[in-house]
């Protein structure tokens, strides 16, 4: 009996010995506290909606500034089109405030109904089309309409100045006139000797049509420099919206592709045993992976950008830098260099070095996994879009965190064909893996981001595009009608129609083309304001813009100015210049 017992005892000390390695191989138990902004798409979804109010704030200012001129411009014309009518009101003894009502009555309703279906176009229908391009990569629903009376009423009397006002300005010089003189037309512009005619090396060199446009553009300042502002602004715009859509496009392509070479990140569990680690051995040398290098991997954190909110940093250590440059591609953005891990220092990603206002030579803190603070120098700024990393050679991180250096993680680059998700699983079976972080996710979840940018770009591309048709066609139109006179005269005199379309037309080209010029720099401008201020805490655009950005800028309002040229000319054909040219004495 004694001899069984002693059989039981020792049976049960072995089940417990191995059960006390089984929880010495746990480890200590880590513990993980999270609030609710750290939940899944909660975080995406709040940067996205502060990324929407940058743009709030920049694009409808500049939509509304054009809109503003082009207004301005139109009411000024329509007073100056009832000058007759005006001194006719005065000479039957009509009041001045009589006659003004007409014109503030007018000018009023038509601002009004512009901001009533503005306002419903911007509470009703842009918002919805803006969460839906944002929701379609989330699972937040339930979108409400939010009507804001101080908006509306701003806007309301923004545009009563802009029409009512410069309505009752303009109608303003008239009154001070005698009905008499309101009865006559009102005398064109007198020509004068401008600076160009001074180098006669250049003006003996023009045709007599292009010294009489050269005239026309300094007779007519205010018209002309309408016209620049106005396609000025426009182009601007579109130079900002392609230029973020270029800067958007291909960013995860590039990150995962170009720079980050490698599928995933295994971390090693330290307290794993010998035939675990034989088994994760086995694995990373099967037939799936194409190839993997050991690294030391820790996520240190810092409270950085305007809302101090906690950053994650990847702390990447690579054994054998010269097998690391297959994985990670270290380089400079601006001169192209690759940067080389130095022994006293660290490299870290641009976008980080721009939330920490470090420069190459500065001193950084990080706070590691165990909560302490590591001092850091900046050796170099390296190239990456997605992600704050930190990069140094094992015989820097043995001076900054004062230990021996070991891996702890593996680099792993799959062979095509492999499955990520399954190599992911036969990985963590091993026991000898405690995590995997994979591309993909992390390009997955960009993608989305930069997608719900990118269907808003596709709008506001839209709307610029739209207000630049108005403006051109709205002051080609008002520049035609005030001088219908002059424009039949000259055909009178034996111009062609196609001549008399480009006499007016020479100069409306050569103030859009002006105008586009102006609007590379505003758009360079609000692109790069739009793209330091506009990605999320954990990432950048390319600052970069492409060649195509400038042509498409420039091509739409060409390919609106040449469709108005082509509806303005048969109206020209349509005028009886005889008619025209009628005398009211």
């Amino acid at each position: 009996m004694q001899g069984a017992g002693n059989a039981v005892l020792i049976q049960q000390a072995a089940a417990l010995k191995k059960q006390q390695a089984k929880l010495k191989q746990l480890g200590s138990p880590t513990y993980t506290l999270s609030d609710r902004t750290e939940n899944p798409g909660y975080a995406i979804y709040r940067s996205n909606a502060e990324r929407v109010d940058i743009l709030a704030n920049v694009f409808p200012v500049l939509l509304f500034a054009i809109a503003a001129l082009v207004s301005l411009t139109t009411m000024t014309r329509f007073v100056e089109e009832e000058r007759i009518q005006i001194g006719t009101l005065k000479a039957l003894g009509y009041s001045n405030a009589d006659v003004a009502k007409k014109f503030a009555l007018f000018s009023l309703l038509a601002s009004s109904a512009g901001v009533a279906l503005g306002a419903w176009g911007g509470f009703m229908v842009l918002p919805k089309i803006i969460f839906k391009a944002y929701a379609a990569n989330s699972t937040l629903s339930g979108f409400q309409i939010h009507f804001s009376w101080a908006l509306l009423l701003t806007t309301w009397l923004i545009a009563i100045l802009c029409t009512t006002g410069a309505a009752l300005w303009a109608l303003h010089r008239d009154l001070k006139a005698k009905p008499a003189a309101l009865l006559l037309p009102k005398p064109p512009k007198g020509g004068s000797r401008i600076l160009l005619e001074r180098w006669h090396w250049l003006w003996n060199r023009l045709s007599f049509n292009y010294k009489v446009t050269m005239r026309n553009l300094f007779r007519y300042k205010s018209r002309a420099l309408m016209t620049i502002f106005g396609v000025a602004g426009c182009t601007g715009l579109l130079v900002m919206s392609f230029g973020i859509r270029d800067s958007l496009s291909g960013i995860s392509n590039i990150e995962y592709s170009r720079i980050i070479k490698y599928d995933l990140i295994a971390v090693q569990n330290s307290n794993s045993s010998a035939k675990q680690r034989q088994q994760l051995k086995k694995e990373l040398n099967g037939k799936s992976v194409k190839g993997h290098t050991g690294i030391y991997f820790e996520q240190l954190t810092k409270k950085a950008g305007d809302d101090d909110a906690t950053q994650s940093i990847s702390l990447i250590v690579p054994n054998n830098e010269k097998n690391f440059k297959q994985y990670f591609a270290v380089k400079n953005r601006q001169t192209k260099k690759t940067l080389k891990l130095p022994q006293d220092g660290v490299i870290i990603s641009e976008k980080l070095a721009r939330l920490l206002n470090a420069k190459k030579g500065s001193s950084i803190k990080l706070k590691d996994a165990s909560g302490k603070w590591r001092t850091m120098k900046v050796a170099g700024i390296m190239e990456m879009y997605i992600g704050h990393y930190v990069l140094m050679s094992p015989q820097a991180y043995q001076k900054i965190f004062h230990q021996s250096y070991q891996t702890n993680a593996q680099l792993i680059k799959l062979k095509k064909g492999a499955k990520l998700q399954r190599e992911s699983q036969r990985l963590m079976a091993t026991g000898a893996v405690k995590g995997i972080n994979q591309n993909v996710n992390n390009q997955r979840t960009i993608d989305n981001i930069m997608g719900s940018l990118n269907r808003v770009m596709i709008i506001l591309i839209g709307l610029a595009a739209l207000l630049a048709l108005v403006v051109i066609y709205n002051l080609s139109n008002i520049n035609i009608e005030e001088r219908m006179r002059e424009l039949s005269t000259i055909k009178v005199l034996g111009f062609y129609d196609q001549e008399v379309t480009l006499y007016i037309y020479r100069e409306t080209i050569i103030l859009s083309v002006i105008g586009i010029l102006l609007g590379y720099l505003v758009g360079i401008g609000l692109h790069r304001f739009i793209i330091l201020s506009l990605p999320p805490a954990n990432a950048m655009f390319d600052p970069a813009m492409t060649l195509a950005n400038f042509i498409l800028s420039a091509l739409i309002p060409a390919v609106i100015t040449a469709g108005v040229v082509i509806i303005m000319h048969r109206k020209i054909r349509s005028v009886d210049m005889l008619d025209a040219l009628s005398s009211v004495d």
